[in-house]
């Protein structure tokens, strides 16, 4: 087993110099520390969490939660948190809400248990969070997806942003007439990206009529249908729709084909959350990706900062979603 003093005798350094890079507890310049990572890299030096934790109060792990660790949404913000954890030499332990029956007071009991240094829970849905939530966590915390309260830092998407951004690229395109399928009115994310359409409209002085050109659906492909439908009942001329995600995007684009409607020709389409399917689509749907990696690394970069006793900053992050425009716009 490579140890501690062997990558020290590798990178010329003294063992405590090692130990000071790895829990970054004592300022160490530039080429020491790629010294010693090399070192550990060509050695393939794995530190000992067990025999970190009983020389120091840290235990060296970061827990993450989620409601599904094995959905998509998920599975990229953990890999954006892992690889900074890795770089910062924490190891990240897992609980899925599926596992304990979506009873996240049993989950973050259960993590509690577990030493953690600190957790970063990841919400599928963005919503308004459970007052007692809050109450549980008395170590350090970072919400990604979600904004617990005011004392706990968050990581979200800029949906609002990104639904000003569709406006602005619908209009650019030469859209007139545009009109939006929104989601759930309870849905946060759906929400804020329907304000930024709507705001941008108005700043670019382009008359937009709230209560006839918006329609709701649930977030899915036969609601999209539905929706497209009643949107044309009420204005066939419409030449652009801006739908709040892409299952509702695909079904606009169907129930449009089935009306012998050309796409991008006569009605431009805007979908949301870049899902696997969009690009083999029958019509491949524009989209926004969300920022789900560089989530995870803010959200672990910012707990670290949390963990060593700083405050970071911004205190609330938004990051923005990028549009990937194809053939449906």
């Amino acid at each position: 087993m490579v140890t501690i003093i062997d990558v020290a005798k590798a990178a010329g350094v003294s063992p405590s110099t090692v130990s000071h890079v790895l829990n970054g507890k004592r300022p160490i310049s530039d080429a020491t520390k790629k010294r010693v990572h090399d070192a550990i890299r060509a050695l393939g030096y794995e530190p000992n969490p067990n025999a970190q934790a009983l020389r120091s109060t840290s235990s060296g792990i970061i827990a993450f939660y989620a409601s599904d660790i094995t959905e998509v949404f998920s599975t990229l913000i953990i890999q954006g948190a892992e690889r900074i954890c890795r770089e910062n030499n924490y190891y990240m332990i897992f609980a899925s809400g599926v596992e304990f029956n979506n009873d996240i007071a049993e989950a973050i009991h259960f993590l509690k248990k577990r030493r953690i240094d600190g957790l970063i829970m990841s919400f599928g849905i963005r919503k308004k969070i459970n007052n007692w939530i809050p109450e549980m966590l008395d170590f350090p915390v970072v919400s990604i997806n979600a904004r617990l309260s005011d004392a706990i830092p968050s990581i979200q998407p800029d949906d609002y942003s990104g639904g000003r951004e569709a406006a602005k690229y619908l209009l650019h395109r030469g859209a007139k007439n545009p009109a939006i399928i929104g989601g759930p009115k309870s849905r946060l994310a759906s929400e804020q990206r329907l304000s930024g359409f709507v705001d941008e409209m108005g700043a670019c002085s382009t008359v937009f009529d709230k209560d006839r050109m918006i329609v709701y659906g649930d977030f899915t492909f036969d609601s999209g249908r539905k929706c497209m439908a009643e949107l044309l009942a009420r204005d066939s001329t419409i030449d652009a729709v801006f739908c709040a995600n892409d299952y509702m995007a695909a079904g606009a684009i169907t129930e449009a084909q089935k009306r012998a409607i050309l796409i991008p020709q006569q009605l431009r389409i805007i979908g949301y959350d870049n899902r696997e399917f969009d690009w083999f689509w029958p019509i491949p749907i524009t989209t926004f990706s969300l920022p789900l990696a560089e989530m995870g690394e803010k959200g672990a970069l910012t707990l670290i900062k949390i963990i060593k006793g700083k405050k970071p900053e911004p205190f609330h992050a938004v990051i923005p979603s990028k549009l990937v425009i194809r053939e449906s716009s």
